[in-house]
C-alpha cells in the first residue's frame, strides 16, 4: 500500500512539472484555462485569459437600419454603441455631446480618400475634439471620449493632426467591433497585422511594422469573446481570425 501512494505521489509531481512546462511554452498573455469561444475560432496553442470584464461593458443590438444622425448615415447598432458611450463618459463628466461631434459616418461609399475604405461598410464614425465655442482642441476630453467608446465595443484612436496625411485635422476615429457590416479595410482594424486585438494603432504601414496603441490597449468584454474576438495581443502575426483579416498594405499611405 505504501509503494502504491508513494509511485502515485510521483506520478502526481511529473503531471505538474509537465503542465508548468507547457504553460511556460505559451506565448505571452495566454492561459492554460477553458476556451471561452466557440471551437474553432482560435489556433492551436492559444487559449484565452479569464476576463475580467470591464465594468459598463454591455452587448450591442444586431439591428442594422439604416438610419441617418447629424448627417452621417449608421446602422442603429453603432448608434446605439455610440449613445451607451455618451452616457458613460458623461458619467465621468465629459462635455463633449458624441451625436453632434460626428464628422463622418459609415456607408460612405469611398468618399474619402484619405480613410483607405474603413469607412466604406458599417461600423465606423469619425469624432470632433474641438470646442464648438472657439475651436480649441479639448484634450482633457480626448482619453475619457476614447476609453468610454472602447468600454462600449469600439476600437478607438486619437488621429493627431497630421497621422494620415500632412495637416490632416486631429479627430477621434472609431471602428465597432463584431459589426456585419463592416468593410474589409475596418475589419482589418479590428483584428489584421495592424489591428487594435493585435494592441496596435489599427494604421497600416508601408514599412510593415505595427505602431503599438498610445491608448493603453483593447478593452475586452465577454460579449466578444462569446464572437470569437478575443485579446491577440503577443499572438504571431498574423493569423487567421474570425472573418478573416491581414490585407496587403498599400504602397503609399494618403
Amino acid at each position: 500500500m505504501r509503494r502504491m501512494l508513494v509511485v502515485l505521489a510521483l506520478a502526481g509531481m511529473v503531471l505538474v512539472a509537465a503542465l508548468a512546462l507547457s504553460l511556460s511554452a505559451l506565448p505571452p498573455g495566454a492561459s492554460a484555462g477553458l476556451d471561452a469561444t466557440p471551437p474553432g475560432t482560435l489556433p492551436p496553442g492559444i487559449t484565452v485569459t479569464p476576463l475580467i470584464e470591464p465594468e459598463g461593458c454591455l452587448e450591442p443590438p444586431d439591428d442594422y437600419t439604416r438610419v441617418w444622425v447629424n448627417g452621417g448615415q449608421f446602422n442603429v447598432r453603432t448608434v446605439a454603441m455610440l449613445d451607451h458611450a455618451q452616457s458613460l463618459y458623461a458619467a465621468q463628466g465629459g462635455i463633449i455631446d458624441l451625436r453632434w461631434a460626428i464628422t463622418q459616418g459609415s456607408y460612405t461609399g469611398g468618399a474619402l480618400a484619405a480613410s483607405f475604405g474603413t469607412h466604406d461598410g458599417g461600423g465606423a464614425v469619425d469624432l470632433s475634439v474641438r470646442s464648438y465655442v472657439d475651436w480649441s482642441v479639448l484634450y482633457d476630453e480626448i482619453e475619457p471620449m476614447i476609453q468610454a467608446l472602447r468600454v462600449a465595443g469600439f476600437a478607438a484612436w486619437l488621429r493627431d493632426t497630421g497621422d494620415l496625411y500632412p495637416d490632416s485635422p486631429i479627430h477621434i476615429h472609431a471602428i465597432a467591433v463584431g459589426d456585419a457590416d463592416l468593410s474589409e479595410m475596418a475589419r482589418s482594424q479590428i483584428d489584421g497585422t495592424f489591428g487594435y486585438l493585435r494592441g496596435y494603432d489599427g494604421l497600416p504601414r508601408v514599412d510593415g511594422v505595427p505602431v503599438v496603441d498610445r491608448h493603453g490597449g483593447p478593452v475586452i468584454c465577454q460579449w466578444m469573446i462569446d464572437r470569437g474576438l478575443v485579446d491577440m495581443r503577443g499572438w504571431a502575426n498574423p493569423l487567421p481570425t474570425p472573418g478573416g483579416t491581414a490585407l496587403p498594405v498599400p504602397d503609399e499611405i494618403p
